[in-house]
């Protein structure tokens, strides 16, 4: 997400505030900024790294002419926001049940939301240790949708971001630091994937949106040596990661504020790496 988007993002949050005469949170205008910054910093990361490779015109001389290994691949289930998670109406309403690994955040319209954030244990993913000795690289077909109707007006937001816990006893080690929190990680790495979406627009009385939209994603690098030693992970530490088990817990954490009736939010992916 480049500084132009970051920029159009904050005016399309005060013209939403101007046109509805409603007002939007601090919260929800800093969850948008700190969500634009994150990306940026993100995309940042799959140019740079900790250590750079100057003799190399390839960037990546990690991951130059090794072949791709195919690691799996796996969906993880869908988010639904509505009125109710009541499994007998929902199935009722929207004839489809819920299924085992969906989840459900019961929403109001035209409230003010809280962001949620889901796991899931069918959603998890564990590489076996010297599988790899590179990168592990995510390719996620996203797949989010709302239904939005008001009778007054308010102003929407809407956020959706994939999400992964990386855990492994390399990142137990006590120079393994979080770069967010600058404390240990304790075992575990928490970071967003590509692929996030973050709308925010003003609604007019009487107004009917619909939208769902299907778009692939795939980070720069991945979860390579290279986005990890960006991370400011020792050279033993990351030797460590891709030697043990590397357990990949994928999630979704997404917000839904204002006149939605239906959301759905939910991505499929394919691992590989070399």
């Amino acid at each position: 997400m480049n500084s132009r988007y970051f920029v159009f993002l904050i005016c399309l949050l005060t013209l939403s505030i101007a046109v509805s005469g409603q007002s939007i949170s601090r919260s929800e205008i800093r969850e948008a900024r700190k969500e634009a910054i994150r990306e940026k910093n993100e995309q940042k990361q799959a140019v740079l790294a900790a250590t750079p490779l100057v003799n190399s015109p390839f960037n990546d001389a990690d991951s130059f002419g090794k072949n791709v290994k195919f690691l799996g691949s796996l969906y993880a289930g869908t988010v639904y926001v509505y009125h109710t998670c009541d499994p007998v109406t929902f199935e009722a309403e929207l004839g489809a049940p819920l299924a085992a690994d969906d989840k459900c955040v019961e929403y109001t319209p035209n409230t003010p939301g809280s962001t949620f954030e889901f796991y899931d244990p069918a959603w998890e993913f564990v590489i076996p240790g010297r599988t790899v000795s590179n990168v592990v690289y995510p390719l996620l077909n996203n797949s989010t949708g709302f239904d939005s109707f008001t009778v007054t007006g308010y102003p929407f937001t809407y956020f959706y971001s994939p999400r992964v816990k990386i855990e492994s006893d390399a990142l137990n080690d006590p120079a393994a630091i979080n770069p967010e929190t600058g404390l240990p990680m304790n075992g575990s790495y928490t970071t967003s994937l590509a692929g996030s979406q973050t709308r925010t627009f003003s609604t007019t009385a009487g107004e009917f949106l619909t939208d769902y939209r299907s778009y692939a994603s795939v980070s720069g690098r991945g979860l390579s040596r290279a986005y990890f030693r960006a991370l400011g992970l020792p050279e033993n530490v990351i030797n460590q990661l891709f030697k043990k088990d590397m357990k990949l817990k994928f999630g979704i954490r997404g917000r839904a504020t204002g006149p939605v009736d239906f959301s759905q939010m939910f991505f499929t992916y394919r691992l590989v790496g070399n």
